[in-house]
């Protein structure tokens, strides 16, 4: 959705939420970094779950697996929780964060953002979600949001899901269809 042929391409951010295993997290994490190394160099990034535990299970292991089956270079350090990315002579950092309760915004703060994944974004709290968005302050910075679906009163379900056209947000809406890996069976 953001190449320069993408009609949507001006979006400020990307929401896709839909059935659990449709296949969001794989399609957006990965989709994620190659737009940051594709638009940015030597900048951070923030990859965030509901626990950095999570993330790393969930998003960071099959994650680095299929960029370095890509040809990209992948270090990560742990006592960090960075995510060093380099291919092409670009190279960018993606930090990990938990958002696990309302003290997790303090962990963000003080960064200065190219873009930030939200992994399951409904599961955060929303002071930790605003925080994140406010680090997001490099030109063309972008946000990606990731969520099954939640009950219609969630915060996120009206701030964000129903006013994606207002914020200039594309909205993907997941099925399990859309994941190939799945077996019919399945």
């Amino acid at each position: 959705w953001w190449c320069s042929t993408s009609p949507v391409q001006a979006a400020d951010g990307l929401i896709a939420d839909g059935s659990i295993r449709s296949g969001k997290t794989v399609s957006l994490s990965l989709s994620f970094v190659l737009w940051g190394m594709a638009r940015f160099n030597g900048q951070n990034f923030a990859l965030c779950g509901k626990t950095v535990a999570s993330l790393r299970r969930n998003v960071l292991t099959p994650l680095t697996e299929q960029l370095t089956a890509l040809g990209f270079t992948c270090t990560f350090k742990i006592s960090r929780s960075e995510l060093t990315v380099c291919r092409d002579g670009r190279e960018n950092r993606f930090y990990l964060f938990g958002g696990r309760d309302e003290s997790s915004a303090a962990l963000i703060q003080g960064m200065t953002l190219g873009g930030v994944l939200l992994d399951e974004v409904a599961l955060m709290p929303r002071s930790f979600v605003e925080q994140a968005l406010a680090r997001c302050s490099l030109e063309g910075a972008t946000y990606w949001f990731n969520c099954n679906p939640e009950h219609p009163y969630h915060w996120f379900y009206k701030e964000w899901i129903q006013k994606a056209a207002e914020k200039q947000v594309l909205y993907l809406h997941f099925q399990m269809t859309d994941n190939p890996s799945l077996s019919p069976a399945v």
